[in-house]
């Protein structure tokens, strides 16, 4: 036999050494309908947990964490069988733009994360299974929940009132990690869970992260970032919870009807303080054509034409009449303009927002020639959100609501077989 087809095997017998050593030892932890989790699975996934929360490694720990993991990775077979039955699983495209999300929001360059999931020692298949799970329930969310979903103009109604009626009040910015609870015998074991995560809280994982891995509310991609809460929106145990902890301080888990929650307040602010950058204005702008590279005598001559169209401007569709006077000139309206989005324009940002409704400001220097602006209106500023964004924090509290439904009953009509170690 050729020495260099003796060398070439025994680089392979090495290079899937570990492999074909777990194969040999591998022990199935769980079945979920037809889908096997073995022990090798289990591993791998607690190591990815470990490596990404940067937690201290030690047998005790992924002793401790091997029940909540388990969980996580049922709930993502259960979603992933299904999404397939739906005709709406995740496509390798799908999956890849997952990673690649994932990649761009923790500055890594394409690629990279695969060679970290190398060097931790994790398989690529066992990452892209969570990344599956993840695209694949959102298309569940979209498809089957949403459309049972809706939230009525009386709804708004309700909830802008409650806000204004909330303003001076204290806001908390919040996360949670939740554990569900599908079942009364079920509350115990949930509990555990969640004093497990607790304990990794203590020992120092940075609580987004750990959300990430282990919550499992609708808000557990974005490190379970609920964003700012005012009194009584919440369940009245969350609420008695945010109340007493401090910024940058955890909760102990708390007990809803929905299951257990651990909860982090990372900063507070009065509610709808009032924000300049936030009101909005309704401009007329005109723009006097002239190029980049315009000579002094033709900004002279653009600058005075635009002086002129400001001292005929008497309210701010006077520009739109200008404009027609002017060869070359447009007019046009703009709704809705946040002040704090004319920040990159210091000189706009500076006069504008001062004009009284009807003055003009400019002539400002743009990519575009000379451009000179009326005020039309000015709204908001008193720091209430709009209906559309109360709008869309109701569907959101829906969805997730109704998200929780639907996957403990995935679970109550699943066969799931939990093997005692």
């Amino acid at each position: 036999m050729p020495a260099s087809f003796l060398r070439a095997l025994l680089v392979i017998l090495i290079a899937l050494g570990p492999a074909v050593a777990s194969a040999q030892g591998l022990r199935v932890v769980a079945r979920v309908n037809d889908d096997a989790i073995t022990d090798f699975d289990l591993a791998q996934r607690i190591q990815f947990a470990i490596r990404t929360t940067g937690l201290q490694d030690s047998p005790d720990l992924r002793q401790r964490m091997a029940a909540q993991v388990l969980r996580q990775m049922v709930d993502e077979r259960l979603q992933i069988q299904n999404a397939k039955r739906l005709g709406l699983g995740a496509t390798d495209a799908e999956v890849q733009q997952r990673l690649s999300d994932i990649e761009r929001g923790a500055g890594m360059s394409p690629g990279q994360f695969r060679l970290f999931l190398q060097s931790i020692g994790v398989s690529y298949e066992i990452a892209a299974q969570q990344f599956e799970a993840q695209v694949a329930w959102g298309k569940i969310i979209r498809r089957r929940v949403r459309p049972q979903v809706d939230v009525s103009e009386v709804e708004i109604d309700d909830a802008m009132t409650r806000l204004r009626a909330n303003v001076g009040k204290t806001e908390s910015r919040v996360a949670e990690i939740f554990v569900p609870v599908d079942r009364a015998e079920g509350v115990d074991e949930a509990k555990r869970s969640a004093d497990r995560i607790l304990d990794q809280l203590r020992r120092g994982a940075p609580f987004a992260a750990v959300a990430q891995q282990f919550s499992q509310g609708a808000t557990a991609q974005t490190g379970g970032d609920l964003g700012w809460v005012l009194p009584g929106t919440l369940d009245p145990a969350m609420d008695a919870a945010i109340d007493k902890l401090q910024p940058r301080q955890f909760s102990e888990p708390i007990r809803t009807p929905a299951g257990w929650h651990v909860i982090y307040v990372a900063e507070r602010r009065q509610f709808a303080a009032t924000r300049t950058d936030d009101v909005r204005l309704n401009l007329v702008q005109m723009t006097l054509p002239l190029p980049v590279n315009a000579s002094p005598e033709e900004t002279s001559r653009a600058t005075a034409e635009a002086q002129k169209a400001m001292s005929a401007t008497r309210q701010c569709t006077d520009l739109h009449i200008q404009a027609r006077q002017l060869k070359g000139a447009t007019a046009g309206d703009l709704q809705g303009v946040r002040i704090g989005d004319l920040a990159g324009n210091r000189q706009m940002y500076e006069e504008i927002p001062r004009l009284p409704i009807g003055g003009t400001a400019g002539p400002f220097r743009v990519a575009e020639g000379m451009q000179i602006v009326s005020l039309c209106s000015r709204a908001g500023g008193d720091g209430l959100p709009t209906r559309d964004a109360v709008s869309q924090q109701l569907l959101l509290q829906k969805l997730e609501a109704a998200g929780r439904r639907y996957m403990r009953d995935l679970r109550r009509v699943a066969t799931i077989d939990i093997k005692k170690s």
